[in-house]
This record gives structure tokens, sequence and C-alpha cells, in this order.
């Protein structure tokens, strides 16, 4: 995917009304500063929406294989040390 397009996509977003919902995360980390992240939901229809949700899948998908490969680097690592 690429990623100046789906960049581009997230900066066109209009602003959110205030009717719209929002929602908030957030992580206490015990190394790092703590991170927030906070949005508003918005409601899609049609063909924009089959779109989005095709760039949402396959960046899902992606995240998905770089946390399979980072636990399969992480295990090889503690085996490696184990020995």
């Amino acid at each position: 995917m690429d990623k100046n397009l789906l960049r581009k996509n997230i900066e066109n977003v209009p602003e959110a009304g205030s009717t719209q919902p929002i929602w908030g995360y957030s992580q206490s980390r015990e190394r790092r500063s703590e991170r927030q992240f906070s949005g508003h939901v918005r409601f899609l229809h049609g063909a924009q929406a089959e779109r989005l949700r095709g760039e949402l899948a396959d960046v899902v998908g992606e995240l998905l294989d770089w946390a399979a490969k980072q636990q399969s680097a992480d295990h090889s690592a503690e085996g490696g040390a184990a020995t």
C-alpha cells in the first residue's frame, strides 16, 4: 500500500462536527512516556466506505504480518540466548 496515498486520505478527512462521537486511548508505558490517541468517529456509506474498508484491511494485514515477524524474532533471540 502506498503510504503517501493513505496519508493524503487521512489529511483530506473533513473536520468532525460537534455531534460526532469522540474516541480516545491512553497507553501507559514503563520505560517511555505515556502515549495518547484520540479522534472522531465518521460514518461513511457507499463506494467511499468500501474503499476505506479495503485500505484498512490492507493496513491491518501489514500490521499483523509485522507483529508475527517481531514475535518470531523475539522467540529466536530468546532461544539463542538460552543455549
